[in-house]
């Protein structure tokens, strides 16, 4: 509805649309009236929608379709006929919302089940596209006052926001909604009473804000909520109506007040573009309100908000009762603030000797008013060490306390000695922060702090023994200091758990600490060899590893810690050898790596990862032992034959040919194609050394004796990597070497060839005088009579009775022994299918070219020859 012109949508006893237009100036007449015969069968009319210019009117109807109509203001001035165009929607359930966009070129559509778009501009596409998968009730769709969205959609659940392009946001507000509203940048929803079944709460929401403006419950129910100007109306089935209309922002600010909604109101200010004094204003009164709770801190920053906009001596007066309250500790902070801004300028001894009244005096079980953390900042940029050092053991601020005794004393023993009277939590926090530094001053000590944390052993060491042992190495301050942490039976016992007093906690993952340990990685194998024998049950020697079945802690080590330790040791092994000036200490350490690969199926080690640790550090002995268990067998006999090649010195070079062949003598069974490989290196080596020809001859006669028991096992596949006779015959010829010798080894393999030829011979000879004989008796199947002499059922064994039938493959039966139309002997059927199956499949695979291709490309000239015997070619 425009503000001249009212718009009514009825139906006619047909279920078509019927429109109704009335101009509202002066005296109301009515203006238009038509019937929209639209081309979709009539039915009842679920919503309506109307463009703000009146340009376009869409109408949904219950069965799910969309009438729109053009130019409907034009049509109302001239008097036509309006032109209906149907929107194509994919559903077949009642349009429950129709909305124009703010741009009015897309119409919003909402059915039970989902919410679409379209764009009515357009005319060549009618289409309606799916934006959500959520839809709503009836009237629960209108446009969104958030600038961010075109629409509002109201669910049981929540309102959801829309854009073209999709969901923008979505608000939890549970509760069935009757209807919603928009007005001015408000939604006003009417759901169910929560308080009463028979009544009706009308809830008035801020979306920008988001808060509540309003919200009662109406006994007498809600039909419908209309509005006018800055008015609400709400329409009660009572008879009765209700007007609402926005109270001043005055008011409206002085009830936020006094609701101690403060920051609302701000936001609020901020919105309307009020004049900056109010909000300044705001910002005021919201410094009293903290201040008077206490926040002194909060407090401040807000009167710093409205420095320049209220009364100076107001605020000043407010700062004088925070200093008091703070103890005078602001005012102290601002002399050694003072004293960090000009290096140069003396602090007055009074100044220092009230600070440290104030620290001595003050009792650490006092409500702290000031910011420690501040105040421990200022004091350390002032360069008070010791006075921070104090305040900070006195409030028991460790991380304050370790920074100082740590980044400015250097005390590396004192920290050491202080963290470990921490409980184990804390201890592990500051170990991780600090624990580098503290090896690298203070290795075996920190070491043994780190293993009875790592191994669930740790417990806080009393102040008084530490006393004891500090008491000679402490300068006064330091005494002071130490009488301040507070960690003595009278105060801090009690707030030790029992959890803590029975020394049960859960042990941090070793791993957080191997980084620390990278300058010192001979502590770094205490520390791991420590840990497996405490939490994993493991105890590695230069010949063995110990286990035990039970772990002294009561929660062993996850799987990936320990496997993370035992990678880590072994790395470390490998590398504090490698750099190792004591002879004896290498030989251990990579004893005891040897051990630890030796014995992997004992404990969880990566394979894989000591496989790349041993390349990295050059420890070929721990790679070959790998490699073996891994099956790489040819990456040894490669290692083998790549040190043979850069080895200069003979009698090391001599030694690794040795290792070649005794490595394919063990392996070459389970790599048969390396046979090759170790034959043309021997080859290439004949001329340097005469000695490789007896090698040689005793590698070919290997090949025989593999080649023979691999056939014999059903490996083929391996079988056919062994080289063949002309191969071999090649790779002596190309090095240079007289076939003679190798004359023995030739002799016996074309003796072996000779009788494999006769053997081959006889059974051709053989198998083509049995292939003649089955075609005679085929060939006499057909043109000869056949007499048959059996005298005894093939079935039954009873003596032939006639009628008897008998069978071309010779076996007869009586007639009762076979049932009615058997045409095929019956003992015969079987092995007759078979072969049946067998050529069909032999006649189809004629056709299947891929098959043949890809059988060639494995089997060889094997399944050639095969297809020509079965005349398949």
């Amino acid at each position: 509805m425009s503000s001249s012109m009212l718009v009514a949508l009825a139906e006619n006893s047909s279920n078509y649309p019927v429109i109704k237009c009335w101009n509202l100036i002066d005296q109301p007449k009515l203006a238009y009236h038509k019937v929209i015969e639209h081309n979709s069968d009539p039915h009842p009319v679920s919503s309506f929608a109307i463009s703000v210019d009146l340009s376009f009117l869409a109408i949904g109807l219950a069965n799910g379709s969309v009438i729109l109509l053009r130019r409907f203001k034009q049509a109302i001035q001239q008097l036509e006929q309006l032109k209906p165009y149907n929107i194509i929607v994919d559903v077949n359930e009642p349009i429950t919302g129709l909305l124009f966009g703010s741009s009015e070129d897309v119409l919003f559509i909402s059915t039970p089940s989902c919410v679409l778009v379209s764009n009515i501009k357009t005319r060549s596409s009618r289409t309606a596209a799916p934006l959500d998968d959520l839809g709503c009730s009836l009237n629960c769709l209108q446009p969104s006052p958030v600038a961010s969205a075109s629409l509002v959609l109201a669910r049981e659940e929540a309102l959801y926001l829309y854009g073209i392009e999709g969901r923008r946001a979505t608000y939890a507000f549970e509760g069935e909604k009757l209807f919603l509203r928009s007005f001015q940048n408000y939604l006003v929803l009417c759901m169910n009473s929560k308080a009463s079944a028979d009544a009706n709460s009308i809830t008035i929401i801020d979306l920008n804000l988001k808060f509540v403006a309003y919200k009662k419950d109406l006994h007498q129910g809600i039909i419908d909520v209309v509005k006018c100007d800055k008015t609400l109306f709400i329409i009660c089935n009572d008879g009765k109506t209700y007007s609402l209309s926005e109270i001043s922002i005055d008011a409206k600010l002085n009830s936020l007040y006094a609701k101690g909604y403060y920051l609302l109101a701000l936001d609020i200010v901020t919105e309307k573009k009020l004049a900056k004094d109010i909000i300044m204003d705001v910002h005021r009164l919201y410094g009293d309100h903290l201040y008077d709770k206490s926040d002194f801190h909060s407090a401040t920053l807000e009167y710093s908000q409205a420095i320049g906009f209220v009364e100076s001596s107001s605020i000043i007066r407010k700062a004088s009762s925070i200093a008091l309250a703070f103890w005078y500790m602001p005012k102290n902070l601002l002399v050694i603030r003072k004293a960090t801004i000009s290096r140069t300028s003396e602090i007055p001894s009074r100044d220092v000797d009230c600070l440290n009244d104030f620290i001595n005096q003050s009792d650490s079980n006092d409500e702290v008013k000031f910011d420690l953390q501040t105040a421990v900042r200022v004091l350390r940029q002032a360069g008070y060490v010791q006075h921070a050092l104090q305040l900070s053991a006195k409030y028991h601020r460790h991380e304050d306390f370790l920074k100082i005794q740590i980044e400015d004393n250097n005390n590396w023993a004192f920290a050491l000695s202080y963290l470990e009277e921490l409980p184990s939590k804390d201890a592990e926090k500051y170990l991780h922060h600090y624990g580098r530094l503290l090896l690298e001053n203070m290795c075996e000590e920190t070491t043994c702090v780190l293993i009875d944390l790592c191994c669930g052993t740790y417990k806080p060491k009393s102040i008084d023994q530490k006393l004891i042992k500090r008491k000679s190495g402490l300068n006064s301050i330091a005494t002071n200091t130490i009488n301040y942490i507070g960690y003595n039976p009278s105060n801090h016992g009690s707030q030790l758990s029992s959890e803590e007093d029975e020394n049960v906690y859960v042990p941090p993952s070793p791993r957080k600490y191997f980084s620390h340990f990278v300058k010192v990685p001979k502590q770094l194998i205490k520390f791991i060899e420590a840990i497996l024998k405490s939490r994993v049950g493991i105890e590695i020697d230069t010949t063995s590893i110990k286990t035990c079945d039970q772990p002294t802690l009561s929660k062993p080590i996850n799987h990936n810690d320990a496997s993370s330790l035992m990678t880590t040791l072994l790395e470390v092994y490998l590398k504090v050898a490698k750099n190792a000036e004591n002879g004896k200490m290498r030989e251990d350490l990579r004893s005891k790596s040897l051990t630890m690969i030796e014995n992997h199926d004992k404990i969880p080690i990566d394979l894989n990862h000591a496989l790349m640790t041993c390349t990295l550090e050059d420890y070929d002995e721990g790679k070959l032992k790998i490699w073996c268990i891994l099956g790489l067998y040819e990456e040894v006999i490669y290692h083998y034959i790549e040190l043979c090649k850069y080895s200069d010195v003979k009698g090391i070079g001599e030694e690794m040919i040795e290792q070649v062949i005794t490595s394919i003598h063990l392996y070459g069974r389970f790599v048969p194609h390396m046979y090759v490989v170790v034959l043309k290196f021997l080859v290439d080596r004949i001329e340097s050394d005469s000695k490789r020809l007896s090698d040689i001859q005793n590698l070919l006669n290997e090949i025989d004796d593999v080649k023979v028991e691999l056939n014999k096992n059903g490996h083929v596949d391996e079988s056919i990597k062994l080289p063949e006779y002309s191969e071999v015959i090649e790779i002596i010829s190309k090095a240079g070497v007289q076939i003679g010798a190798i004359k023995e080894w030739i002799i016996r393999k074309v003796s072996d060839d000779e009788e494999k030829s006769r053997l081959d011979e006889l059974l051709f000879l053989t198998y083509r005088e049995e292939s003649k004989k089955k075609e005679n008796k085929l060939n006499g199947l057909s043109d000869k009579a056949q007499s048959f002499q059996n005298t005894r059922c093939a079935s039954t064994g009873e003596r032939l009775e006639l009628p008897a039938i008998h069978f071309a493959c010779g076996h007869s039966y009586n007639a009762t022994s076979l049932a009615d139309n058997e045409s095929e002997c019956p003992l015969c059927a079987r092995s007759h299918g078979v072969i049946r199956e067998l050529r069909k499949n032999q006649k189809e695979l004629i056709e299947r070219h891929d098959i043949f291709l890809n059988g060639v490309k494995t089997e060889g000239f094997d399944l050639i020859s095969i297809n020509f015997a079965n005349k398949l070619f």
